[in-house]
């Protein structure tokens, strides 16, 4: 019985991810629009940092060797250099403090417990 429970809850762990599965960041890039809105998961390193810190604010550039996209962080900003991963969605066309950012993600909040 609590292997049968088990294979059951790998099985819906396994359902739950599959539509959030790491995404390259050049395929994105490729066809902005087709995931424009859509949820994504992306992995790679910090490498430009814009930040507001007077109002804890900001967005960073991030590289998984595929390609660069900017991504809009829930919390903090993260350092350059750092390596992280973002779930969020994909939006064509953000302005952040008077600059056009193109294609960028913007984190999901996290849920509160």
């Amino acid at each position: 019985m609590r292997k049968s429970l088990l294979v059951k809850l790998l099985i819906l762990f396994c359902i739950c991810c599959a539509g959030m599965s790491r995404m390259h960041i050049g395929t994105i890039n490729e066809d902005p629009s087709r995931y424009s809105n859509e949820k994504v998961v992306v992995r790679g390193e910090v490498v430009q940092i814009f930040a507001l810190p007077f109002i804890d604010q900001g967005i960073c550039r991030l590289s998984d060797g595929t390609g660069e996209i900017w991504v809009k962080p829930a919390g903090r900003v993260p350092d350059k250099g750092e390596s992280i991963t973002i779930r969020g969605t994909v939006k064509v066309g953000l302005t952040f403090a008077n600059k056009s950012f193109g294609v960028i993600i913007v984190e999901d909040k996290p849920e509160e417990e």
